[in-house]
């Protein structure tokens, strides 16, 4: 739940609860540590002198140790506070598979769902229950998954042969689901039934409502808004809310979506949305399916599109304005497959794919200045040949905070080839995409990846985009009771028109500077590299866990007559703090403060407080979906 009430001159957001928050956790925290310590005191003074290896506990093992005593504030801490399960998921995922390997090959008799609650257990120990008060209130107003949903996830079915690939593969499509916090399936032998096997699917849920509020006094605008992304427990997401504004006609509008998730079995997507803003009114419906496995041989998809939208035009000294309005039609379709024959006892990958596009645009209405013919009809067919091969492992403390990550590994390659038409002109694409990672327990993970992507006109190349992208990080490291992991990223990016001379890319934010803001900062040739720590704290709080991060950016800008290695070097440092709880739909939350020395805003600050949704860092799925050109 958001809620903001936010004056004309006041700025008090929603980060003053996130503030106010952070400092009743800390303060809990430090009260709790202190309460123990002195405890610890005070059985010293009775006498006892404290032992070598009791000295040495941490103040997490000690807080551990103080919520097993029979007093008020330890019963307080055993309800809220709640250390990390000693026992590794590594180790635990192993076993699972063990189990499921030595009963490959035998008939699936029965397979038994059980959506476990979404406070107080997990997949791993089904058994456990809710803790305190709240987790159990919270559980009694969930609506479970139905389980029948569940089912239709599965690539394997009653009467089947047990493939363990089968199971593992399901685990990572149910966990793939945003309505699901993880999910564990096991095989179980049948007494004096050699021939036959049992299957048991654990499935945990995630809160999956939240909406918020938010109202501005003194421009009397504000908002309500309301999402559930497993609706009646039946996998489909729901999204709806209200603007009030004087810049609507109404002086209100509304937006909304429904989507349908993966109908009658079939692994489709349909949705249908309307979505507004001051000067944008978007409107359409879509139904897709993906290429979400490597076990899948057919994927596509239709969406029709209807817009209406201001748009700016900077022309010479003047900023021109009109009103767009246009409708788009799209549609692909996608075949993959493998030239070797199906072999049960391996892992089935469809390598090979081949793919088709098209996009046709259609405009209603165009601005008056646009003498020039930007805004015409057109139509964009493209084509892929592709391979691809890929694997998953499993880890946490990636980009969450503790829950199972399936981590992909493998090789992809792309060749793109596409034509664009329109009313007064015709143009080829030619589009490249690659990507490789690799794993070691002891090194950690490595991506590398490169794209490149233009038109071809009268011999130039135009519209053209190039990247080349590294990302790192390093295997989960102890240091006391906590964990550590580090993060290192690299980006070069390079847009060239032999025609045009217009600077795009910026350092904004995720694009280049965490926190750093200046739209007029341009270039058309830019190398980022980005670094980050992150310190993740062994205790959980109301369900809520924690992660210090510290990080370091630098960046080269520069526009097209200029050479990239001799512009100026822009930078910038921080710290922050992570929180979230992974059992709630809520978003990531991130607090961060950047210092930028030799970088100064827009505004002159070098400091700026800043929150983020989203983690820094991502990774390539190596899973191929519609055909698109090369993207920044």
């Amino acid at each position: 739940m958001k809620i903001e009430i936010i004056g004309p001159k006041t700025g008090l957001t929603s980060s003053l609860f996130s503030s106010v928050f952070l400092f009743v956790l800390f303060a809990l925290l430090f009260i709790f540590s202190s309460r123990v310590l002195a405890q610890d005191d005070i059985e010293d003074e009775t006498g006892g002198s404290r032992s070598s290896k009791d000295s040495s506990k941490t103040i997490v093992e000690k807080v551990k140790d103080f919520s097993g005593k029979d007093n008020f504030f330890s019963k307080l801490v055993r309800s809220f506070l709640v250390s990390e399960d000693e026992e590794t998921k590594e180790s635990r995922h192993r076993q699972v598979d063990k189990i499921n390997k030595k009963y490959s090959g035998r008939i699936i008799r029965k397979i038994n769902i059980r959506v476990l609650d979404v406070f107080g257990t997990s997949v791993d120990h089904p058994l456990d229950t809710a803790e305190n008060w709240l987790q159990r209130a919270g559980n009694a107003v969930h609506l479970e998954t139905k389980d029948w949903l569940i089912k239709d996830k599965l690539l394997f079915y009653e009467g089947s042969t047990l493939l363990p690939f089968d199971l593992q593969e399901s685990e990572r499509i149910l966990r793939q689901s945003p309505y699901i916090y993880d999910a564990r399936i096991v095989a179980r032998g049948i007494k004096n039934n050699k021939d036959s096997v049992d299957v048991m699917v654990y499935v945990q849920d995630i809160w999956s409502i939240t909406g918020g509020a938010a109202y501005h006094p003194g421009d009397k605008e504000g908002n309500l808004s309301f999402k559930d992304i497993n609706f009646l427990g039946l996998g489909n997401e729901m999204t709806g809310g209200i603007k009030f504004d004087d810049h609507y006609n109404r002086g209100w509008d509304w937006d909304g979506s429904y989507t349908f998730n993966n109908i009658d079995r079939t692994y489709l997507t349909a949705k249908l949305y309307y979505l507004t803003d001051k000067d944008l009114r978007k409107y359409g419906l879509s139904i897709n399916r993906d290429f979400f496995s490597p076990v899948i041989n057919w994927a596509g998809g239709i969406s029709l599109d209807w817009y209406k939208d201001r748009q700016l035009l900077l022309m010479d000294t003047l900023l021109l304005d009109g009103n767009v309005k246009f409708s788009q039609q799209d549609y692909w379709l996608g075949y993959a497959f493998d030239v070797k024959p199906f072999d049960p006892n391996t892992v089935n990958q469809n390598r090979f794919n081949v793919s088709g596009r098209i996009i046709h645009t259609t405009y209603l209405e165009r601005p008056s200045y646009d003498t020039m013919g930007i805004y015409q009809n057109s139509t964009f067919y493209l084509g892929r040949l592709g391979f691809s091969l890929k694997k998953y492992y499993q880890d946490s403390y990636i980009f969450g905070l503790g829950k199972t990550e399936d981590i992909p590994l493998g090789s992809i390659a792309e060749f793109i080839y596409g034509i664009e038409k329109g009313s007064s002109f015709k143009r080829p694409y030619f589009g490249f995409k690659s990507g490789y990672s690799l794993y070691d327990e002891n090194f950690g993970y490595l991506y590398a990846g490169l794209q490149m992507g233009a038109f071809r006109v009268d011999q130039n190349w135009l519209n053209g985009t190039s990247v080349f992208e590294l990302l790192y990080f390093s295997k989960l490291l102890p240091i006391g009771g906590w964990m550590w992991r580090h993060y290192i990223g690299s980006r070069y990016s390079h847009s060239y028109d032999s025609q045009s001379h217009q600077e795009i890319l910026d350092l904004n934010n995720e694009h280049g500077l965490r926190g750093f803001n200046d739209n007029l900062l341009k270039g058309n040739k830019k190398l980022t590299l980005n670094y980050e720590t992150d310190y993740f704290v062994p205790i959980k709080f109301f369900g809520f866990k924690m992660a210090l991060i510290t990080f370091a950016d630098l960046a080269l800008l520069s526009p097209a007559e200029n050479s990239l290695y001799q512009s100026k070097l822009y930078s910038g440092f921080g710290i922050g703090i992570r929180i979230r709880n992974e059992h709630l739909i809520f978003p990531t939350f991130q607090l961060m403060l950047g210092y930028y020395p030799n970088t100064v805003q827009p505004g002159g600050e070098r400091f700026s407080l800043f929150k983020q949704n989203a983690i820094f860092y991502q990774f390539n799925q190596f899973q191929f979906s519609k055909p698109s050109p090369v993207q920044f």
